[in-house]
């Protein structure tokens, strides 16, 4: 059975041939010749073959050797580039994190965040997985994705860690020459008998607005149904009734030619969280993205709820 080897050795051995010298390649390495002579012998051992000569004039490799030294020095060199690429991610200076993501949240407030972190971190790339509600967790539960920003449900999941960072309001999206478009805040009892685009069952506002409010506020609540948000406001501006939108894309959208009102009696939130597995420990870059999520995202709540006070008024 052979000797085992590693790059040590193999480290040896270039050194030698490079400096054509036992004595200089024992103190650039920082070593005895005896130890350096034994790292050799135990590669020569390992290998079979004699890879170096020496007489008390010259160092050279033996034509075993010489055929050797060019693969040996691309495994120093490719064991260099692993080492410098991953102390390039822990140090975030480069490396991919996927992070799952809304389709709402990755419209209007995610690049606002990933601006910012592109600015400190340009190096990083960002893969989003930007879907529906119902497959997020999932991409943080497989593995295919280290952190996820997706709405809190009352389901408990002892996989996950949910940490919450903001409250999103619901909001009236009309024209400006709509009947609500002068007034305060809306009840949801005023779009009863009112054409009302609502986003389809899929999503998770929708049945959000369907479980928490009352039959006899939403049976009559929608006339057109869509799948996306951008279809919604598209309908709203062409006058086909009014939107029910979260808050977060009327702060995005700014006026335009719309008008938005909070909803109340009541007024019903999503809360958005960031997910993240609970036996999973996140590489530098998405823990310093996390961070930057939760705070970004915190600020802008606290700006929407300026924005809706600016609506009232």
């Amino acid at each position: 059975m052979r000797t085992k080897f590693g790059l040590k050795e193999i480290d040896v051995f270039v050194k030698v041939v490079e400096l054509g010298s036992f004595v200089k390649a024992a103190r650039e390495l920082h070593l005895t010749q005896s130890a350096l002579t034994q790292r050799l012998k135990k590669l020569e051992d390992a290998l079979g073959a004699r890879l170096i000569d020496r007489t008390t004039r010259t160092v050279a490799p033996t034509a075993i050797g010489q055929n050797f030294l060019p693969a040996a020095r691309r495994l120093l060199a490719q064991f260099e580039q692993s080492v410098s690429d991953i102390q390039d991610v822990i140090d975030i200076r480069g490396g991919r994190v996927t992070i799952g993501c809304l389709m709402t949240v990755a419209s209007y407030l995610l690049p606002r965040v990933l601006r910012v972190f592109g600015e400190r971190h340009p190096n990083v790339r960002i893969r989003v997985l930007d879907e529906s509600e119902q497959n997020i967790a999932e991409h943080v539960r497989r593995g295919e994705a280290e952190i996820a920003i997706d709405m809190r449900t009352d389901q408990p999941d002892d996989d996950l860690v949910m940490t919450t960072v903001m409250e999103d309001r619901f909001v009236l999206a009309c024209r400006r020459d709509h009947a609500l478009a002068g007034g305060g805040p809306v009840p949801w009892q005023a779009l009863v008998d009112m054409p009302v685009v609502m986003l389809g069952q899929r999503s998770g506002t929708s049945r959000l607005v369907y479980t928490q409010l009352p039959r006899s506020r939403s049976a009559a609540a929608w006339r057109y149904e869509v799948q996306h948000l951008s279809t919604a406001l598209s309908f709203v501006e062409a006058g086909l009734g009014v939107g029910v939108i979260p808050g977060m894309a009327m702060q995005a959208l700014g006026d335009g030619g719309l008008v938005y009102r909070p909803l109340v009696e009541p007024a019903l939130s999503r809360i958005i969280v960031v997910v993240e597995r609970r036996a999973a420990t996140l590489s530098p870059a998405a823990e310093t993205l996390k961070a930057l999520l939760v705070e970004e995202f915190r600020a802008w709540t606290a700006g929407d709820v300026a924005v809706l006070q600016r609506a009232v008024r």
